[in-house]
């Protein structure tokens, strides 16, 4: 039976390797890339940031960055070897920021060429630089691969942060789908390290939109069943004010009339624990109050983030695709004739589970 096993494992590994045709690399013989950046030219050209990390006999990593500018993203590659004593292998890129004003100018053709790329995985991270994309790379993170860094940020926000689930193959989806729009997460060098600041939103591939501090977790609501550690704040009269955290949150549909400007419901269910509350005392009946206001409140963020959304044609809820599950008769642009003029009603419905420190 073992030998059996062997001898299938060997012919199996011929096979794949005679149908892949597979090159055989060394490690110490190529450069590999953990982190690349794109930043604006012209509408024909990109300056492009690959990082190297190397690692020292001490341990220490040295972050080493190529750069190199074309119109192309395998010219760019090319550029970058030229400058380097190895050839540059991208099988290991983490992430790949782009710059905003890059952004304005269309992310399709870029996108595209990573989707084709078969070196390129499509869980690898992709984000919007509020400013030049090199930035971020150039600087020396401390002692750690600047790839790693920056993806263990993002996952970071995404687990228990502001951002919703997002990577190259979502992106990609969402660019294709016929009822939603994609995001990307938005970086701001400050004070040389990378502070993930919210969403960056698009309309055929184009961004249109950052969202603004308030609006980021009500945005992470609308969009997945979610959980957030972190948690948010909300003004409940002249001097009261009170903080949640371990918030998790269920979003769900009621589209009675599909295909029409009929109202569309949706409704969020929230779980919190109460982090802070400025007022005398808490009992259950103190809860009650603040779960109603504050329910209010995260109503009138979420109402009024939509009619922005549908202000600028933007559709990065998937409402479209909750439409179309919905009926025979879906029709793209009978869609993006209603979806602007539709009216949204955002029922909330919050229980605070325990008040935490604060009793």
């Amino acid at each position: 039976m073992r030998i059996k096993t062997i001898v299938l494992s060997s012919i199996m590994s011929l096979f794949l390797s005679g149908c892949m045709d597979i090159e055989p690399t060394v490690l110490n013989e190529i450069n590999i890339a953990t982190a690349v950046s794109y930043d604006y030219i012209d509408k024909d050209h990109f300056t492009s940031t690959a990082v190297i990390p190397y690692y020292m006999p001490d341990k220490k990593v040295n972050n080493v960055t190529f750069t190199a500018t074309a119109s192309l993203s395998k010219d760019v590659r090319q550029k970058m070897n030229q400058q380097t004593d190895k050839p540059i292998y991208s099988g290991k890129i983490e992430v790949i920021l782009y710059s905003k004003e890059l952004a304005k100018h269309d992310l399709t053709r870029m996108t595209d060429t990573l989707i084709r790329d078969p070196s390129v995985g499509n869980t690898v991270y992709l984000a919007i630089v509020d400013g030049k994309a090199e930035d971020v790379l150039i600087k020396q993170l401390g002692n750690v691969d600047k790839g790693t860094y920056l993806s263990n940020a993002i996952e970071h926000n995404i687990q228990s942060g502001i951002l919703p689930k997002t990577n190259l193959h979502l992106f990609s989806y969402a660019q294709n789908a016929e009822g939603m729009d994609p995001f990307l997460p938005i970086i701001k060098p400050k004070n040389g390290n990378p502070l993930i600041t919210g969403v960056a939103l698009f309309n055929q591939g184009v961004f249109v939109y950052q969202t603004k501090e308030h609006e980021n977790v009500i945005f992470k609501m609308l969009v997945e069943q979610s959980s957030n550690k972190e948690g948010f704040s909300a003004k409940l009269g002249e001097k009261l004010f009170a903080s949640v955290y371990n918030i998790s949150s269920k979003v769900s549909y009621n589209i009675p009339e599909p295909m029409t400007n009929s109202p569309i419901i949706i409704n969020l269910n929230i779980e919190a624990v109460l982090r802070e509350f400025t007022g005398d005392k808490v009992d259950k009946k103190e809860i009650r109050k603040i779960e109603k206001k504050m329910e209010n409140v995260l109503k009138k963020r979420a109402e009024k983030l939509i009619v922005k959304l549908q202000k600028l044609d933007v559709d990065p809820l998937g409402v479209g695709e909750q439409v179309r599950t919905r009926t025979r008769s879906w029709d793209k642009k009978e869609w993006k004739k209603l979806y602007p003029n539709i009216p949204f009603q955002v029922n909330v419905k919050l229980n605070i589970l325990e008040s935490g420190a604060v009793e």
